[in-house]
């Protein structure tokens, strides 16, 4: 497999070079798989089994994840969820990977291992070394043991080897970037005719029994929805601890096993004053922007302030006020600034640094070291972290004891006062207005919509970072308004609606008047038409809400040429009507503006390819493996 994908590297990656092959495979209907039950074995893979035991630790480790990030979430959901088979589908994967890596002879050696644990700063001393003592009682304060976590370390250094070899024929040529970014930033030019609807409305007044028929046809338009006045407690985990009764020595036990939160890498802060070029720049344009930098630097020399000759000097979006861009670490910008900046004291300003986005001048503002902040630094923030952790383990009892209460009709102001917490009252609301009140997914206020008056949610609700324990008080049935209430409302909807018909007929007949080539500014002016600003890809006509099919049209068009048809069109000041087309030129992208962004546009398409060629290479695995679920009740947790 890995022979074949090196011999086809670039075939596949033209294959993807716009488009990466998303890997889906389902077990369930595939003609290689079969059930033949089995007490141990859960699934087998190319005669490989994947144990109960193997299958159970990673079930529970997912679920574990998902329920500690999502106390609101129940384990019955997750069977309802299959969450086994996501899980199955990741083991399947991870044996085939390594089934292809023993094939190939590619395995993770001990004095790997032992470096890739050694590089974890929570495992190392103040002077950076690996302390066995600090490993053990880490990994104990996350309930894994030693050989757990080393076999998991082992298999993420498999994959990444895997993947590396993979994906390093990958290769882009410079000019595919050029082009995407050409096809994606490039404008048109456009010429429009607007036929406003008004300029038919009077004409366009509907019948009483066209209003009437309206209103009896649309009554669903017209009907007021339910309403429900919710009692709730609201439950947050940082609710539920205090920081400030956390102990100093709790605080610092936690600090001492997650001192890599607190590693801060060496950052410098910087501003700069940019002149954009390009990195294939000819000499005449390299001589230009070397004078302009000769100005500036002559501007700072006579005692200007930098932050003032960055404004004014300074593009857009080449920095913020003053040319500052913020504290950076080492990798985190091209190479040429970086070394420049490091290299430089706070208060100094360099000479002219090339890079590929221009010439910069680069003022170092601060520096940070590298290194631990110390506990005293840190303490409060350690102290919500950790109030935070004992709340989440918290919530789940406490969501489970306010839901018990709630469901045998206790008071909920009261079971919420037992934890400090107090319940409130949402008043009579829809289901909009519980969405936006409580900041409510829709099916969670849905269910608050279709509970009975008097009686309790059930389950906790999530709503944005907390969760909801809920009954209804009150409720208001649903109704309808009645016709006088509404008919001011559907007649002028029945005319705009007349109205835009006529307009669009209009526009229809004019448009056979209209002849593709060259528009004088003569005919122009008789015909009444506009040119509108230049318009993106995907973007909006000037002066009219965003219309996707019009777009697509625009830029689909040649120049020179009408669009074949009118679009209906709502206009920013004339409102709804018809519109024609011309698309007059092809207004091509600013080369300056790509001698910022190519390395971004390089790395994004580069990253295309590589994530293609890898998923292609997952994708043959899959299609050529033999899998095999050999026990079903256990992945989907029947009975369990």
């Amino acid at each position: 497999m890995l022979d074949y994908i090196r011999s086809n590297a670039q075939s596949f990656g033209v294959k993807l070079a716009f488009g990466i092959i998303i890997l889906v495979f389902v077990f369930w209907g595939v003609g290689s798989l079969t059930d033949r039950g089995a007490v141990n074995v859960v699934a087998v893979v190319n005669g490989e089994p994947i144990l109960f035991q193997q299958f159970e630790q990673a079930y529970r480790n997912a679920e574990e994840s998902i329920l500690r990030n999502n106390p609101g979430v129940t384990r019955e959901q997750l069977k309802e969820q299959h969450l086994g088979r996501r899980v199955l589908q990741d083991l399947v994967l991870q044996a085939l990977t390594a089934q292809e890596a023993q094939r190939a002879g590619i395995s993770v050696t001990p004095l790997e291992l032992r470096y890739a644990v050694g590089q974890n700063k929570a495992f190392q001393d103040a002077q950076g070394r690996f302390d066995p003592e600090a490993y053990k009682r880490v990994l104990a304060a996350q309930r894994i043991s030693p050989a757990q976590y080393e076999q998991d370390i082992s298999n993420s250094l498999l994959r990444e080897k895997i993947f590396a070899l993979v994906t390093a024929p990958a290769w882009v040529d410079p000019s595919e970037a050029r082009n995407r970014y050409n096809f994606l930033r490039e404008k048109r030019v456009v010429d429009y005719l607007f036929i406003p609807a008004r300029d038919f409305a009077a004409g366009s007044k509907p019948t009483e029994q066209e209003v009437a028929a309206y209103y009896e046809s649309h009554k669903q338009e017209f009907a007021i929805p339910r309403k429900v006045d919710v009692e709730y407690v609201a439950v947050k985990p940082e609710a539920l601890v205090r920081p400030e009764s956390i102990s100093r020595a709790a605080a610092e036990k936690w600090y001492a096993d997650n001192k890599n939160r607190f590693e801060e890498v060496e950052q410098v802060k910087t501003a700069h004053i940019l002149v954009p070029l390009r990195q294939d720049a000819p000499a005449d344009e390299v001589k230009k922007a070397e004078k302009e930098m000769a100005a500036i630097q002559a501007e700072l020399k006579s005692g200007k302030d930098f932050a003032a000759v960055a404004d004014a000097r300074n593009k857009a979006n080449a920095a913020g006020p003053g040319g500052e861009l913020g504290w950076i670490a080492r990798g985190k910008t091209v190479k040429p600034y970086e070394d420049a900046a490091f290299a430089l004291a706070p208060g100094q300003i360099s000479e002219p640094v090339r890079s590929p986005f221009g010439l910069h001048l680069i003022k170092v503002e601060a520096k940070k070291p590298a290194g631990l902040r110390p506990f005293t630094e840190v303490e409060t923030e350690v102290r919500q972290a950790l109030a935070q952790e004992q709340g989440v383990d918290k919530l789940h009892d406490v969501l489970d004891s306010l839901i018990e209460d709630n469901i045998l009709g206790k008071d909920l102001s009261a079971s919420a006062a037992r934890f400090g917490l107090a319940a409130q009252r949402t008043g009579l609301a829809d289901q909009a207005g519980l969405e936006k009140k409580l900041n409510l997914a829709p099916e969670a206020a849905a269910t608050l919509i279709a509970t009975p008056a008097g009686a309790p949610v059930d389950t906790a609700l999530e709503a944005g970072d907390q969760y909801l324990v809920a009954k209804v008080i009150t409720s208001e049935p649903a109704s309808t308004r009645p016709l006088d209430a509404v008919k001011e409302t559907i007649t002028a909807a029945l005319t705009s609606e007349k109205a835009l018909k006529t307009a669009m007929e209009n526009a229809a007949a004019r448009r056979k008047e209209l002849a593709d080539g060259e528009l004088s500014e003569a005919l122009k002016k008789s015909l009444h038409c506009k040119t509108a600003p230049a318009m993106e890809r995907g973007g909006a006509l000037a002066d009219f809400a965003p219309d996707a099919a019009l777009a697509e049209a625009v830029f689909a068009a040649r120049p020179g040429t009408w669009l074949t048809a009118a679009f209906a069109v709502n206009g920013t000041t004339g409102g709804p009507g018809a519109l024609l087309v011309r698309v007059d030129a092809v207004q091509p992208p600013d080369a300056a503006e790509w001698s910022t962004v190519q390395d971004l546009m390089l790395n994004g398409v580069t990253r295309e390819r590589v994530d293609g060629l890898y998923q292609a290479f997952l994708q043959n695995l899959v299609s050529k493996a033999k899998v095999e679920v050999v026990n079903q009740d256990v992945v989907d947790r029947k009975d369990m």
